[in-house]
C-alpha cells in the first residue's frame, strides 16, 4: 500500500519560500529539475513568478501539514478502538 501524499512547501530546505522542493517531493523530482523547470517558465513565459507567488501564500508549510496528518491519524487511531494504535509510527 502506497502512502498519501501530501504538498507542502519545504520550510527547512527552501532557498526562498520552499515551494519547489515541496514539489519535488510531491512529484518524487530532483529539486534542481523543479527550480529550472521554474526558471524557464520565469524567462519565456512570464508566468513562473505568478505562479511560485501565489503557490507562496496557498500552500501551508510542511511542519503545519505533517502535523495535521499527525492529528487526523491519531484520531482515526481513536475511534478505531485499537489500543495499541497509538504507537504506531
Amino acid at each position: 500500500m502506497s502512502e498519501k501524499k501530501y504538498l507542502y512547501r519545504d520550510t527547512e530546505n527552501q532557498k526562498i519560500f520552499g515551494v519547489a522542493k515541496g514539489l519535488a517531493d510531491y512529484f518524487d523530482l530532483d529539486v534542481t529539475l523543479v527550480r529550472v523547470i521554474w526558471l524557464v517558465l520565469l524567462l519565456c513565459v512570464g508566468t513562473g513568478l505568478l505562479a511560485y507567488l501565489i503557490m507562496a501564500i496557498v500552500v501551508e508549510p510542511k511542519n503545519v501539514v505533517m502535523a495535521r496528518v499527525q492529528k487526523e491519524k491519531q484520531q482515526a487511531a481513536e475511534e478505531s478502538g485499537d489500543p495499541f494504535s497509538k504507537y504506531d509510527k
